[in-house]
């Protein structure tokens, strides 16, 4: 419905011209807040999110440290080599993972010269092998462990589950 301007009271049409564009602006303020307010959203997540990630990932990288000194000082006396890394591991990254078992830790002697690739974790028949070596001997260390995302944002990404490794050769001491 069209209102015509009330020619014999100027000072009313323009009170209802201001009003008209006052409504006019909160419309469009309410529409520009619906068109950027999710995107914004969505933004702040994500960057939480990563922010989440890098800390774990700060966390495993600290985590990878400790086992490699152990293994560089040797194997503490009474215990294993997998007792001492995996103890070390999950001390340190135990609060990432639900599941202690989706922790992996490996520690396998460096050949110079050999195939020292790393075995595939999603192979079925992988096992984790632990031989921390002996005095001078090279060890490599391959420490990680799966998860899914943490807030789903990744998810929405078609990234299912995020995988931290470390690996990581040291020398023992002579």
């Amino acid at each position: 419905m069209i209102h015509a301007l009330n020619q014999s009271n100027p000072v009313q049409g323009s009170v209802s011209a201001a009003r008209s564009q006052r409504l006019l602006a909160r419309g469009a303020s309410a529409l520009e807040f619906a068109l950027v307010a999710p995107l914004a959203i969505l933004v702040l997540f994500f960057s939480l999110e990563m922010g989440i990630v890098m800390w774990a990932d700060a966390s495993l990288e600290e985590a990878a440290g400790r086992v490699a000194r152990i293994g560089q000082l040797g194997v503490p006396a009474g215990s294993t080599c997998e007792e001492a890394v995996r103890g070390t591991f999950e001390d340190r990254i135990g609060n990432w993972v639900y599941d202690k078992e989706k922790l992996h830790v490996d520690a396998r002697l460096y050949h110079p010269g050999a195939d020292n690739s790393d075995p595939n974790l999603d192979d079925p028949d992988y096992k984790p092998l632990c031989d921390a070596g002996g005095r001078g001997d090279m060890v490599i260390y391959r420490l990680g462990f799966d998860r899914p995302g943490f807030s789903g944002i990744m998810s929405w990404l078609g990234i299912q589950i995020l995988r931290f490794e470390r690996t990581v050769i040291i020398q023992n001491e002579p």
